[in-house]
Formats: C-alpha cells, structure tokens, sequence
C-alpha cells in the first residue's frame, strides 16, 4: 500500500492496521463532535474563560489556549483516557504521553465561503495536492509523501479520503546547526458527516501515529500532533469553525513559542476557500486547455473562421469591438492607448488593467517544484468558475487512483499551458524544491 513517494521504502499496513486507523478517526470524530454541540448548545457559542484564554485573531476567526489547571484536569479524564485506550493496543502510547504534555488549542468563528468550497479547500490526498495547498495556505514543508491509501473519494461521498502521510519541516538550512528539522508521520481523514438535527458538518482529522518502519531520518527529530476540524454552514456564504488541535514539536521547544506557531497554524484556515477558488481556476485552464487541443485536432473538417463568425453574428457592437483587441470588452475603454493590452486566460478577450483579474495560479512543475504563475481573467470567468460544483471536482481530481494516467494528464495540461503562456515572464517563480513526487 505504499506509493513511489515514500521515503521509508515499502509500508505495509495489515488488516488489523487499516481497522485500527478507520477507528482511530471514528472516535476521534465522535469525541470532538460532543465537544462542538456542549460549545453550540450549551456555552451558546462562547468560550469558558475560566477553561479559555483567547491567545489570537484574525477577522473573525479567534484562537484560544487552554489554562495549565485545566489542561491537567483533562489529561488525567476522558481525552487522555480515550488516547491511551486506544493508541495502547497499537503500541502507541509515546504520541498519546506527548500530547498530554502540552497545552491544547480552541479555533472558533466563521469565515466567508461555503462548506463544499472548504472541503475542497482541505482535501490533499496525494504529494502533489499537499504541496498545491501548503502552497496556498500557508503550512509550510520541505518535502512530503503520502505513505499510503486507506479510502479514495468517490461519487457519493467526494470528501471522504483516508491517509497515511508523512512530512519534513521547512526551516532554511543555515539554522539546521542550531534548529533541528521535525517531521511528523500522521493519518489524516477528511468527509461529511450529518447530524442528528439534519445539519451537514466536514471534518478534517490529522492525528500523528507510529509504525516500525517510519523511523526518523536526517537528524530530524520527530513531533507530534493532534488535529480535529469541524466546518458547517451556519448560513449563506457564512462558515463556522470549530477546531481542537495539541502538538509538541519535541525537542527543548517552550510552550509559549509551540502555541505561537500552533496559533499560526490554526489561523491559515482562514486561506481554504481561496485555495479551493485558485483550485477552480486552474481547473478551468486545464480544461480549457484539453479542449483547445481537441478543437485544433479536428478542425480539419470544418474552418474554425465560419463558425466563430456565425456564432458573433447576434453579439453586440462592444463585443465586436471588443474581439477585435482594441476594446476591453468590460468596460469599452480603449486599450490601444494603454502600455500593455491583456487577454483572459480562460475566454481570451481583451481586458484592461482595471477590469483584469489577478491570480497566482500554483502548479506542481515538471521539475517537481511548485510554480507560482501570475494569470489574468476577467470578471465574468472568474464568478462563472467560482460557482463551479466543487463535489464534481473533488472527485474528478482524485476519486481514481492517484497514479492513474487520468490525473496525471490533468495535471501535465495545466503545467504546460500555463508555462506556455508565461515562458518568458519573470514572475515565474518555483517556491519551494520538492525532493518527492507522487
């Protein structure tokens, strides 16, 4: 069950592993969803401050840290005891002591955008969407590899994916004398589940694990986690967030600076439905780009010239104008005045520089690097791809096997239109190596 990324070689997960790990997520969903209905119900959405103290903001998402009485109150009762029960019949008892040890983290409050949008925003099931996301959001890594499958989406239940995952921190290499890298070995398990009342939630759970055969390496020293993430639309465009997560980076790391960076961490969900937006419009271009070359291979038959001529005849004079390169079809401003006239990436009319739409698209390029490529479109493509079904795209992206040809094609069209739009644009940029593929 492992993939060609994995760094450990060969990763077997048994029966009675793959069994372990569906429960691990089933109990931890059901644990933190008790914990989000006493939060909506019962504390009527407002943070203990005897239990709470608000640590960090950021529009209207907040981050809390739990006070040290309390925190020990709830390592030695039913959180701990859950962890111990059942991370001790996997021998696993080392993650569950670590967490216990340091301080837990309360995300809470709401962001614009959808649920569907949020989950798509989440969901990273292979190397290459976990580098296109941290991309987006902001988590940074210096490599990953997802060291094996366990649940793939599918048509009825596009969110739904279960991971085994591993990555490498990204701290510059002129501190590694001093700062040691971590690294994590995690499960990660994202879906929708209903609840009694009728309401959709998501659920986003990372939560590290041990096997024998993922031992650290490079001097890294090996840090811990526990994540779990509920999304819900509480109303139109409006999201609500309720997020639990505890982490020890290991090593002689304070508290104080793990919560800072935990805070962090827990405030870049604010950046999923950006990423899922970014992750619409590449789509488009990638589709767009397929079609191109589906109509440039049978164009033998029929001249591409009548039939556009015939399809612009009911058009407008501002669009003809517009086609004609001299008009920004938008707003009717001349662009032959200007010092640069743009086109749309997606419907390749011409745009001025006040109606153009500017996006960092992220591509995994052939190097193997993520790729940031500046793109123009204009409004009306860019609402149009916003309002795509972003259920259909998740399982599109990655409902087959991740190593399928199908996938893989999507992604080799987007990286060469895109670079064969901006072969000689400077803005051009590679983030980040990556020393893994999937």
């Amino acid at each position: 069950m492992a993939t060609p990324s994995s760094p450990f070689g060969p990763l077997h997960l048994s029966c009675t592993d793959t069994a372990w790990l569906q429960e691990l997520v089933r109990l931890l969903v059901h644990e933190h969803m008790l914990g989000y209905e006493k939060f909506v119900h019962q504390d009527q959405r407002l943070a203990d401050p005897m239990r709470w103290k608000r640590n960090a903001k950021r529009d209207n998402l907040q981050v809390y840290c739990q006070h040290p009485v309390q925190q020990r109150k709830n390592s030695s009762a039913g959180e701990r005891g859950l962890r111990r029960g059942l991370l001790r019949g996997h021998q696993d008892t080392d993650v569950g002591s670590a967490l216990a040890e340091m301080p837990t983290l309360l995300l809470v409050g709401t962001m614009k955008g959808s649920l569907h949008d949020v989950m798509y925003g989440v969901l990273n099931p292979t190397a290459d969407s976990m580098r296109i996301k941290s991309s987006y959001v902001g988590d940074k890594f210096a490599s990953c590899a997802v060291l094996a499958t366990i649940e793939r989406p599918s048509p009825s239940d596009p969110f739904r994916s279960h991971t085994l995952k591993w990555f490498e921190g990204d701290h510059p290499y002129i501190f590694r004398p001093i700062v040691k890298n971590r690294d994590f070995v995690f499960m990660e398990a994202t879906g929708i589940i209903q609840q009694a009342d009728g309401g959709r939630v998501g659920y986003h759970v990372m939560h590290s694990v041990t096997f024998p055969g993922a031992k650290t390496m490079n001097g890294n020293i090996r840090a811990h986690m526990a994540v779990c993430a509920f999304y819900r639309q509480q109303s139109d465009g409006v999201v609500e967030v309720f997020t639990k997560t505890t982490a020890n980076p290991g090593g002689h790391v304070a508290p104080a600076i793990a919560v800072k960076y935990g805070a962090t961490a827990l405030l870049s969900a604010q950046n999923l439905v950006d990423c899922a937006h970014a992750k619409k419009l590449a789509w488009a271009v990638a589709t767009r780009a397929r079609s191109t070359s589906t109509t440039s291979s049978s164009s033998s038959s029929s001249r591409s010239g009548s039939s556009s001529s015939s399809s612009r005849s009911g058009s407008s004079s501002r669009e003809r104008r517009a086609n004609s390169g001299g008009v920004c079809f938008s707003c009717d401003t001349s662009t032959s005045l200007l010092s640069r006239s743009d086109t749309c990436t997606l419907c390749t009319r011409p745009i001025c520089p006040a109606c153009k739409v500017k996006k960092a698209l992220r591509v995994v390029a052939w190097t193997g690097g993520v790729a940031k490529h500046k793109t123009n479109f204009c409004g009306p493509c860019t609402a149009e791809t916003m309002n795509l079904d972003a259920r259909a795209l998740a399982y599109e992206e990655f409902g087959a096997d991740p190593l399928a040809a199908r996938q893989s094609n999507h992604r080799n069209r987007l990286t060469a239109h895109l670079e064969g739009l901006t072969a000689s644009d400077p803005n051009v940029v590679v983030l980040r190596p990556s020393a893994l593929s999937s």
